[in-house]
Order: structure tokens, then C-alpha cells, then sequence
């Protein structure tokens, strides 16, 4: 695990409340954060063009949460989005 004490988590909740809301995150990774975004939020679309990484994501995720959260296999610019989808964008190791 990448963030054993949650540190990266608290900070982005200090910084934005996921409470209900509908997350877009950009650069998912290996998950790392996604389960403690959805925990709170309404849905979480997260996505990585790393299929691997995704499929990672994936498998990590808890049952409960599962059904919170789409993962896609997709560079940011391939992703069609419709304008106002998602009240919060969170990115984190991204370029």
C-alpha cells in the first residue's frame, strides 16, 4: 500500500467535501485512493490509461463500494464527459 496512514486521503478531504457527490478521478492508479473517495461520494468514475493498473483498482475494491464506482481503461482527452457530470475532478500522481 501506497499510503499506509492515509495522509494523501485527509488532506483531499480537507481540501473538498465528497459527501454525495459525484467524483470524476482523473490518473486512478492502482486504487489507491478510490475506495476512500467512494466511501463518501455518490459515484466515482475513476480512470487510468494503464489496463493493468485499473484491473488492479478493481480487484481492491470493496463489494459495498463496487456498485459506487465505474472504472475506465482511458487517457483523460479520450474520455467523453458531458459538461457539469461531476461536482469534484481529484487527480493525484498525474501529468
Amino acid at each position: 500500500m501506497l499510503e499506509p496512514d492515509g495522509a494523501h486521503l485527509a488532506a483531499l478531504r480537507r481540501l473538498a467535501d465528497f459527501r454525495e457527490a459525484h467524483v470524476l478521478e482523473m490518473g486512478c492508479g492502482d486504487g489507491r485512493l478510490t475506495a476512500g473517495i467512494a466511501r463518501d461520494a455518490a459515484s466515482v468514475l475513476a480512470f487510468d490509461p494503464a489496463a493493468e493498473l485499473v484491473e488492479e483498482a478493481r480487484s481492491r475494491l470493496l463489494p459495498g463500494l463496487a456498485e459506487k464506482v465505474s472504472f475506465r481503461v482511458a487517457a483523460a482527452e479520450q474520455l467523453e464527459i458531458e459538461p457539469g457530470s461531476f461536482d469534484l475532478v481529484v487527480f493525484s500522481w498525474s501529468l
